[in-house]
Formats: C-alpha cells, sequence, structure tokens
C-alpha cells in the first residue's frame, strides 16, 4: 500500500493567511485550498514555526496590525487544532548537524535548516513557502510555491 504524500508548511504561509493587509494573502488562500484538497490530513506544521509565528505576529513593524498576546494564543490554539504539530527529536538535532556541516549553513539560515531537519525525521519531503530562496539549497526536500 502506497504511503500518501505529506505537506510542511513554512511560518510565512500561515503568516499571510491571517494578514489582511498582505498582497499575497489570495494567492496563499488558493494554493492553501488545493493543498487541502489534496493532502487532507497529512498537512505539517513545527513547534518552531508557531514559535516563529507568535514571534512575527506580535512585533511591531513586522505586520501591519499585530496581534495582542491573547490574539496571538488564539491563533496558536488554532493552528494547533488545524495542523499536525511535529516536535523536535534527538534524531532532528543529528539531521540539523548534517545539514549545517554539509551545506556550510550559518546564523539565520540555522532556523530553515532545522525546518529541513524535522521534515527529514517524519518522512516529509515537500514544502509550501514563499520563501524558496531559503530552501532551494536543500536537495532533501521538494518546494511547493504559489
Amino acid at each position: 500500500m502506497m504511503m500518501p504524500d505529506k505537506i510542511f508548511i513554512d511560518t510565512n504561509i500561515l503568516v499571510y493567511l491571517v494578514n489582511e493587509d498582505s498582497p499575497f494573502r489570495v494567492k496563499v488562500e488558493k494554493k492553501f485550498r488545493e493543498i487541502v484538497k489534496r493532502y487532507g490530513s497529512e498537512i505539517y506544521i513545527s513547534r518552531q514555526v508557531l514559535r516563529e509565528y507568535a514571534v512575527v505576529m506580535t512585533k511591531p513593524g513586522t505586520v501591519e496590525n499585530p496581534l495582542s498576546p491573547e490574539e496571538v494564543i488564539c491563533d496558536l490554539e488554532r493552528w494547533n487544532n488545524i495542523f499536525q504539530v511535529l516536535d523536535e527529536t534527538e534524531g532532528t538535532t543529528q539531521v540539523l548537524m548534517e545539514l549545517i556541516k554539509n551545506y556550510g549553513i550559518k546564523g539565520k539560515k540555522i532556523h530553515d535548516a532545522n525546518i529541513v531537519a524535522t521534515m527529514v525525521v517524519y518522512s516529509i519531503k515537500n514544502l509550501f513557502t514563499l520563501n524558496v530562496n531559503d530552501f532551494k539549497m536543500f536537495e532533501e526536500i521538494h518546494l511547493v510555491a504559489i
């Protein structure tokens, strides 16, 4: 029996789904509906994505109307109920170290590498992101963009 496809959703997609001021919102919503239809319950995020979302959505200057702590908590609860949320494991750290070594990753790019490491550990090949340039170096994954 063939395993169904899985897809991982990057932080920026969640931000664009709720940010009414984003010029990407309509395109992201359309693609997201296609993804829900195709992947069903096999849509994943990680605890890292939840943390990144909370940072972006509450930080003045990163979005037009930052959320209050109460509002971001509501959103985090909603994402936690909509998606399968993955935890980092010892295996994630091992894969992350391999990615850092193999690709010579430094600085903030380590956050992106950690997403890829999480995907590798959970056998997820597809990543829906608008930050294609941040992930195009990784041969371990397939990028899904709008």
